[in-house]
C-alpha cells in the first residue's frame, strides 16, 4: 500500500488583538464550519511578514498602515481540505495589533466565504 504526502501549503495567520486585548476571529461555514484567526496562503515568493498583512487587507479591508505587526508566536502543521483538496499547511502565526475601528469587510478585496467577525 503506497501513502502519498499531501502537497506543503504555506500559510500566514494573524492574532489580532485590539486596544481592550480583545482577539479577533472569523466565522466560515465550509467544512461543518469553524472559527479562526485571519489569514491564508502565501503567494509566489511572498513570506510570511508580507502574507499576513496582504491577507488583513483582502479579508477584512484593514489597511496595513494600520496594522501593528509583532512577533511571531506560534507554527503549526496539519493536515487538512482546502476545496476539496487535502493539503498539509503549515501556519506561522503572527501577534498584530489594530483598531477596532480599522476593520471594514466593506473594504475587503477576497473574503474568502467569511460570514462573520467577532472580538
Amino acid at each position: 500500500m503506497t501513502t502519498s504526502t499531501p502537497p506543503l501549503r504555506e500559510a500566514a495567520r494573524a492574532v489580532v488583538l485590539d486596544a481592550n486585548d480583545r482577539v479577533l476571529l472569523l466565522r466560515y461555514d465550509e467544512n461543518g464550519g469553524f472559527w479562526a484567526t485571519p489569514g491564508g496562503s502565501l503567494e509566489d515568493g511572498e513570506d510570511h511578514t508580507t502574507a499576513t498583512l496582504r491577507e488583513l487587507s483582502e479579508e477584512l479591508g484593514i489597511d496595513k498602515k494600520a496594522v501593528e505587526l509583532g512577533a511571531q508566536l506560534a507554527e503549526r502543521s496539519r493536515v487538512h481540505l482546502v476545496g476539496d483538496r487535502e493539503v498539509r499547511q503549515v501556519e506561522k502565526y503572527f501577534l498584530t495589533r489594530i483598531s477596532a475601528t480599522d476593520v471594514d469587510p466593506a473594504r475587503a478585496s477576497q473574503p474568502d466565504n467569511i460570514r462573520e467577525h467577532r472580538w
